[in-house]
């Protein structure tokens, strides 16, 4: 069913600079096509004398760079707005960043107001990708963030929905509550390594925090930020990659170790307290370390209790650190769903590809999907699910339904692909007979498969290479035998 919310846009820019044009284009693709919303754009006056305000879900997004914030009119429109909100149950603000500036402070009283960054770093070097390279071959990162948004949008819609549906005489009648996962902010060489487990715990349905990076000029200010989202969280992940953040003097004064002090003394607090000790996961690389100095802090960190109390330190792969992760998420699931039920009302379905996406793909996967389309195939991949349970059972389905599969890639890292390629042999031992029809591997970035027999029967494809794949040659799939 499509619904419609009101955005207004508090932003001092011109409707034709490019960043605002292709904010408010992809968001509006971003909610009609992923989530089946379509958006009634208000200007500050409409919504301020909108005195049917509960009628229609409202977002209220202030766009904060350095231009807007030092203007005294978008500040005083930013705080009307931001007052406004807080008297309706169907109304929310974000602060949409458009590049680094500090925000919590900007409107008084907003310090809770959901932040998300529509700024990236170079995940090699770690320096600022400039607004002009973001907007054209740097794209995928700008999209990206669009569809983090509007994810975040639809669920907001949800509850919006919900609670005010609810006449409540039943309250065990409970909306799907969504768990929230603080995975520690990290130094820009570790950056692309938390990226993609953020994005798996997106995928399986869990909020994950902080949205946006933390400043850590003065280190006080950042303390108190670390410990509200902690409060939020249902589970907490530190990750100690094979570097730390240099740009700070000594190891005690990086992002990393300031998260994992801030949650060792609240972890503490709770225990004393008497309170559910939050459950903290404190990841340790199994690569060598070559800084002396930061070697001694993980040596410190496993000795002294009053570094990891609350955690259970882990090194391992970070794929097994996924599996870690979810297990201890689900530990705590009320779901009482069967994990190896699978809906095997439609055996197969001819003809449906799988895709199976990673992170910053979005541009290869609708290209591909396309090409697809237009060779009489049909295509599925996972998109909105609510829960983590919820996103296991659909990805078993499509994997047990579909006839070829399809995973797009855009790492270096093989991990991630050995995950999906482990996903797809499973699901034999869940009752599917029959061989993928296809099993390809499309990616930028990797020149070779790995000579294992795990890989044996998978081609890999680069994106521009695609139109040659064997099974386009026939518009429908032929029955296996």
């Amino acid at each position: 069913m499509n619904s419609t919310i009101n955005i207004v846009t508090v932003d001092y820019t011109s409707e034709n600079d490019k960043w605002h044009k292709a904010f408010k284009n992809y968001l509006t693709y971003a909610l009609s096509e992923k989530h089946n919303i379509t958006i009634s754009w208000q200007t500050i006056e409409q919504v301020l004398n909108n005195t049917r305000s509960e009628e229609t879900p409202t977002l209220i997004l202030g766009i904060y760079s350095t231009q807007n914030i030092q203007d005294q009119q978008w500040q005083e429109q930013v705080t009307q707005l931001n007052d406004w909100g807080k008297q309706y149950n169907s109304a929310r603000f974000y602060k949409i960043l458009r590049e680094i500036v500090k925000v919590d402070t900007i409107p008084e009283n907003s310090e809770t107001a959901k932040q998300i960054a529509f700024y990236a770093h170079d995940t090699k070097s770690g320096e600022l990708i400039s607004e002009e390279v973001l907007l054209s071959s740097k794209i995928n990162q700008f999209l990206f963030k669009t569809f983090e948004l509007a994810r975040d949008i639809a669920l907001q819609v949800k509850q919006i929905g919900s609670s005010t549906q609810q006449i409540s005489d039943s309250p065990d009648v409970a909306t799907n509550t969504q768990q929230t996962v603080f995975l520690s902010q990290v130094s820009p060489q570790s950056s692309p390594l938390r990226e993609k487990l953020k994005q798996e715990l997106i995928s399986q349905g869990f909020r994950v925090i902080p949205s946006i990076n933390y400043s850590i000029h003065p280190p006080t200010d950042i303390r108190s930020v670390v410990y509200n989202d902690l409060k939020q969280s249902d589970l907490v992940i530190h990750l100690f990659g094979e570097e730390i953040d240099h740009r700070q003097d000594g190891v005690n004064n990086t992002i990393e170790a300031i998260q994992n002090e801030v949650s060792a003394k609240y972890s503490k607090e709770q225990q004393e307290d008497d309170e559910n000790v939050r459950k903290r996961i404190i990841w340790i690389t199994n690569s060598k370390l070559d800084n002396e100095q930061y070697k001694r802090y993980i040596n410190n960190l496993k000795i002294e209790e009053n570094l990891h109390i609350g955690g259970d330190i882990y090194r391992c792969t970070i794929e097994e650190l996924k599996d870690i992760i979810l297990g201890k998420l689900k530990h705590d699931n009320t779901i009482n769903n069967d994990d190896d039920t699978i809906d095997l009302s439609q055996e197969f379905i001819e003809g449906q590809v799988y895709l199976m996406p990673d992170v910053n793909t979005t541009s290869d996967m609708h290209l591909f999907k396309t090409l697809l389309e237009e060779h009489g195939f049909s295509t599925v991949y996972l998109n909105n699910t609510k829960t983590q349970q919820e996103a296991k059972e659909q990805n078993e389905a499509f994997l047990f339904q579909s006839e070829g599969v399809v995973i797009i890639h855009n790492e270096h890292n093989i991990r991630w692909v050995r995950a999906k390629v482990n996903d797809i042999f499973r699901i034999k031992s869940k009752g599917r007979k029959k061989d993928f029809r296809f099993k390809v591997v499309l990616s930028r970035t990797i020149d070779q498969l790995p000579q294992e027999p795990i890989y044996r029967d998978i081609q890999l494809v680069h994106p521009e290479e695609k139109a040659n794949l064997d099974f386009l040659g026939a518009k429908v799939l032929e029955k296996t035998e």
